[in-house]
């Protein structure tokens, strides 16, 4: 059982623990949003309308407009982890519901007269939708096709959208439209399309997408036929739009971990409930050796990623000038960390991994190994929406000359207090977020600070060793990375580079989440640093050293399986569920 929840983060989390409760238990068919009915609409391709519906009533909506407009939006904290609440219960609801959140973040960080707009729309509960790609035209979207023919006194849309979530049911979409001819980076502005306001029989629908994952989601595509909208439509400046699109992003992507720890959560519930049960003469996978250090590396990955996700919302609030590389590093790392982890848990479980439907679980809920598969298809799709991991990877090469430029290394107060559990964060401030970062991250350029302060003589072996292997692979790769051609397309090389920054990126967040917040982690996990040491063994691994040691997998697993135990979830943060 985790401690009680106390302090300045306790309380900004309340809502959080709040609509935990209100979601109510999965495993019993009548919550809010049960594992049966989740599993059982899955298969069917099934759109989940009553746990929208459900959640719309609570009033999550209300989370995704900032409190400057109306809404109950200032710590970015707790809307990120409401939807890891709702997608740990069913992925499918976390991103048709947080559609909304994408879609009107353009509005936000214009923060012009449209904001005032955007908050009335997103307050009635209607979906908002964001519609930037198109069929045939992959990331690319300097090369969108849609047009959007300004005016006096209107704004004409033509063109179409594709795929686009909640195209069907939204409200509203804002749209990414050529306004110019003109080759070039102001050749783009965003539109307001509200179907209210427009012609009905301007706006028409591609077909449901029949996807792997996210079956049930309103996946499709849309057709604007001179559909009108008033001149009050545009978002931003003229001729802006893919600069603000551009900053959005960097806002988005963190937010996306909350839908991939969600979805890890639901693994590790199922594995360490799977791994309990005696399989007749083979007995338990928690006795067996080899299947004890993929459980203890598979809470590893889980926590580095729970790390990202908490460092990259705190540098969206506390450093929002570098958020441009910190956001592409996050949204690379996390969703592949995940991957990882579905891999490796998939072939933990082996057939059972694969049941669909609501049967054959044994003494287990009848729908946890469905909800299993279920959650490892869908989780595919966050390294997908939002910039795929090429495209991150591509962000983080055209960042590296930043990360090399001569600065003063960060005074670690600095680089450690946004994460302290008591500290307080006021609205993200928008008016600062930048196309390019002028030094990269500054918790990157700390890591020999961050590796020096966990070598105190307190800090276990295992996690110093790491640590220090980890570091300097940092050195090297700044070594390398001067050393790289200046390309007009990256070669694979430099993203490799890329990569290797990401998980070196990823080795300083567990660092600074552990010197910040060591004595705020609840639970089994806050009794020692053991989950510090295997993730940074896992991500050391993952940069060519061996695998995570066996007694540093144990003592990791063993403090994860009393906190599950308990009837708590796998976390290093508190309060931020009812049992907190």
């Amino acid at each position: 059982m985790t401690a009680v929840a106390t302090g300045v983060e306790a309380g900004v989390l309340a809502p959080v623990r709040a609509f935990d409760a209100f979601l109510g238990d999965p495993a019993v068919d009548d919550a809010v949003i049960s594992t049966r009915r989740s599993v059982l609409l899955d298969e069917s391709s099934a759109f989940p309308e009553d746990e929208i519906a459900a959640v719309t009533a609570f009033g999550l909506h209300r989370w995704y407009i900032p409190a400057a407009h109306g809404g109950m939006l200032d710590d970015a904290l707790v809307p990120l982890l409401m939807i890891r609440q709702l997608a740990r219960r069913d992925f499918t609801v976390a991103a048709a519901h947080g559609k909304t959140f994408l879609g009107a973040i353009c509005a936000w960080v214009a923060d012009d007269g449209i904001a005032t707009r955007m908050a009335r729309l997103v307050e009635t509960g209607r979906p908002v939708s964001w519609g930037l790609t198109e069929r045939g035209r992959g990331s690319d979207l300097s090369r969108s096709a849609t047009t959007a023919q300004i005016g006096a006194g209107s704004v004409r849309v033509d063109g179409g959208k594709w795929p686009i979530n909640n195209a069907v049911r939204c409200r509203a979409m804002t749209v990414l439209a050529r306004s110019d001819d003109r080759p070039g980076p102001r050749s783009l502005s965003l539109v307001l399309v509200d179907k209210d306001e427009a012609d009905p029989a301007t706006i028409g629908y591609e077909p449901k997408v029949t996807s792997h994952g996210l079956r049930g989601a309103n996946l499709a595509g849309i057709r604007f036929e001179g559909s009108v909208v008033g001149a009050d439509a545009v978002v931003g400046p003229e001729g802006h739009g893919l600069e603000i699109v551009l900053k959005s992003l960097q806002l988005t992507r963190p937010f996306t971990t909350g839908l991939s720890m969600g979805a890890v959560d639901r693994a590790l519930e199922t594995a360490l409930d799977a791994a309990a049960v005696p399989d007749g003469a083979r007995g338990r996978l928690l006795d067996a050796p080899v299947a004890r250090r993929v459980l203890g590396t598979a809470v590893a990955d889980a926590l580095l990623v729970e790390c990202l996700m908490l460092v990259g919302v705190r540098s969206a609030h506390a450093f929002p000038g570098e958020m441009a590389l910190v956001s592409a590093l996050v949204k690379f790392l996390g969703p592949d960390t995940a991957d990882l982890l579905f891999r490796d848990l998939t072939r933990l479980l082996g057939a059972r991994a694969l049941v669909v439907g609501t049967e054959d679980a044994g003494v287990l809920h009848p729908s946890v190994f469905g909800a299993f598969q279920k959650a490892a298809r869908d989780s595919r799709v966050v390294g997908i929406f939002d910039g795929n991991s090429v495209v991150n990877l591509n962000m983080i090469v055209n960042e590296l000359p930043n990360q090399l430029r001569p600065a003063a290394a960060p005074a670690l107060d600095e680089v450690l207090a946004p994460l302290h559990a008591d500290a307080r964060h006021e609205a993200i401030d928008t008016t600062s977020l930048r196309l390019v970062t002028r030094h990269g991250s500054r918790l990157l350029r700390a890591l020999p600070a961050l590796v020096d302060a966990i070598d105190d003589g307190r800090t276990s072996p295992a996690a110093v060793t790491a640590a220090r292997l980890v570091g300097d692979e940092y050195a090297a790769l700044l070594a390398e990375a001067g050393g790289l051609p200046r390309p007009s397309q990256p070669d694979p090389l430099a993203f490799h580079l890329a990569e290797r920054f990401a998980l070196v990126f990823g080795c300083a967040c567990a660092l600074a989440v552990h010197l910040a917040r060591s004595r705020a982690i609840p639970g089994p996990l806050g009794e020692s640093d053991a989950w510090l040491a295997a993730v940074l063994q896992r991500v050391a691994n993952r940069l060519g050293a061996d695998p995570v040691q066996a007694p540093v997998a144990d003592a990791l697993l063993d403090a994860a399986v009393r906190a599950h135990d308990a009837g708590g979830i796998v976390t290093l943060l508190g309060s931020w569920t009812e049992r907190s």
